[in-house]
């Protein structure tokens, strides 16, 4: 399983699913989309077959984007002001538990709560 990381997050985020044991890519690591569309990066993530992590919340508007041609989304929303290793620690603590099959769907994570949605 692959997690494409938005850069809109730092490469720690993606230090989690890494010492999991699944495969990373960090979207500003990738030249050809570093600074690109939604768009662009929801092409590579399909293409891919990736679960795109982002604190964009327009990668889970369905009338924005096919959530179905997508393996899955995980949108982080933490507040501005919340520490890098704050939203990291809340964010390994509320995947923790997670199956390999619970991230093939959309996933929205605050401070405290994970909400769960079929992708159809």
């Amino acid at each position: 399983m692959l997690f494409l990381i938005d850069e809109n997050l730092p490469f720690s985020v993606g230090a989690i699913f890494i010492e999991r044991g699944f495969a990373v890519e960090c979207v500003g690591d990738i030249k050809e989309l570093r600074g690109k569309s939604d768009e662009i990066i929801f092409d590579y993530a399909r293409g891919k077959q990736a679960i795109i992590v982002t604190r964009d919340l327009q990668f889970a508007n369905p009338t924005r984007f096919a959530l179905n041609k997508l393996l899955g989304v995980m949108v982080l929303r933490f507040p501005n002001e919340i520490s890098i290793t704050m939203l990291c620690k809340e964010t390994e603590r509320l995947t923790r538990d997670l199956k390999e099959e619970d991230f093939r769907q959309l996933l929205v994570i605050e401070p405290g709560s994970i909400r769960m949605r079929t992708i159809s």
